[in-house]
């Protein structure tokens, strides 16, 4: 009865996950409305991304922080209904900087849900951390895949005023999430005795120069990332002369070969090895990314986004298990890393890519992004080994 009460509560924490990362997907889908609407340049709109980003990167290790000193569930609940409110209300923006204003108050729900949500989840899983935590984690891939759905649904309906829908999915969301605060608040004492029974002496050293070059790829695939999901749609409109909604619609479909990436990539890194894996999702990505930029055709470029996505979700979570198993006595401040500031510099580099595309054209800033491709395979080769790479 336990086990399967527990299993009600790990889909719960995975709703939650992905009512809150619709709100991340729905952002860049939000974009090219907003240049037609407001005239925003490249570089300003994707500006909106960083400032989203930027907030919640750094908000994070406080809200971890506090959640670490006492559960606080009630943060997913707030932080839901924030990061729903923030893109709902960008579509009755007056000016740029209320623009950039609700972005950071979406980045703000979207910190206050991920590190509880996080934590909680990992409770909930108990000895079976790793599919507990999969469960968690696809929340999020399909947030990202829905939310470029429905912005593109609604603002096609309604105009950019129809970003209002988005606060209907966060206001339901949140008050499930608020109703079971106190069950969820139950599982931190039995995951702190667990945590206490099983700790051990650590005698491994932690190898910070080894975790750093891990790092560094990290960070170069979350500049990919975001520029991807920023500059996918922009170009299809600049290109081919694609529909807002039509040219969004890509972007669904690299979230949604993402979710499919992400399980199948943590077989495949069980089989062949973390490292192996990392290597292989990287040396295909930057050809793919070059065959990419000449496509001919919108269907050629977006047959090709399929492969493109495989390549770059693939080796997330290889990535982030490479990085922790270098730092063995940090591991909490190897995941903030992994996952919190390198969302930052994904999104401190968006800007800079659209800056690019103002100054010498669109086609320059998806040379910028191929750019990153060819650096990312680069640092594969730089990668220590160990015996979890081989």
């Amino acid at each position: 009865m336990e086990q399967e009460e527990n299993k009600m509560y790990r889909y719960l924490l995975m709703f939650g996950h992905l009512f809150t990362d619709i709100n991340q997907g729905a952002l860049p889908a939000i974009i090219p409305f907003l240049i037609a609407q407001q005239n925003l340049s490249y570089a300003s709109a994707a500006s909106l991304v960083l400032a989203a980003n930027l907030v919640s990167s750094f908000i994070q290790p406080l809200i971890g922080y506090l959640g670490d000193k006492k559960s606080r569930p009630w943060f997913m609940s707030l932080g839901i209904l924030l990061a729903g409110s923030g893109v709902a209300l960008l579509g009755f923006s007056s000016s740029y900087i209320i623009s950039c204003l609700l972005a950071s108050l979406s980045g703000v729900g979207i910190a206050m849900f991920h590190p509880e949500g996080g934590k909680i989840a990992n409770y909930v899983a108990g000895a079976k951390k790793g599919s507990g935590m999969s469960i968690f984690a696809v929340g999020g891939n399909l947030g990202f895949a829905i939310g470029p759905i429905i912005t593109s649904l609604a603002l096609s309906i309604w105009g950019i005023k129809g970003t209002i829908v988005l606060l209907i999915p966060a206001v339901i969301m949140s008050v499930i999430m608020l109703g079971f605060n106190q069950k969820l608040k139950a599982f931190t004492p039995k995951k702190t005795a667990d945590e206490l029974n099983q700790e051990k002496a650590v005698t491994q050293r932690d190898d910070w120069v080894s975790f750093s070059k891990v790092s560094s790829l990290v960070f170069c695939r979350s500049i990919l990332l975001y520029a991807l999901m920023t500059f996918i749609p922009l170009f299809l409109i600049s290109q081919f002369s694609m529909s807002e909604p039509r040219a969004n619609m890509n972007l669904t479909v690299y979230s949604l070969v993402g979710v499919v990436a992400t399980l199948v990539g943590g077989r495949l890194a069980d089989r062949f090895g973390l490292g192996r894996l990392i290597k292989f999702g990287f040396s295909l990505l930057a050809p793919l990314m070059l065959v990419m930029i000449y496509a001919s055709t919108p269907l050629i470029f977006t047959i090709l986004i399929i492969p493109i996505s495989f390549a770059m979700n693939c080796t997330y979570g290889s990535l982030i298990a490479l990085g922790q198993s270098f730092v063995p006595n940090r591991i909490g401040l190897a995941s903030g890393i992994s996952l919190g500031l390198s969302v930052s510099v994904g999104g401190l580099f968006a800007p800079i890519i659209g800056f690019t595309g103002d100054k010498f054209g669109l086609m320059s800033a998806m040379y910028v992004i191929f750019g990153f491709s060819v650096l990312a395979l680069l640092l594969t080769f730089i990668m220590p080994k160990n015996q979890k790479t081989s």
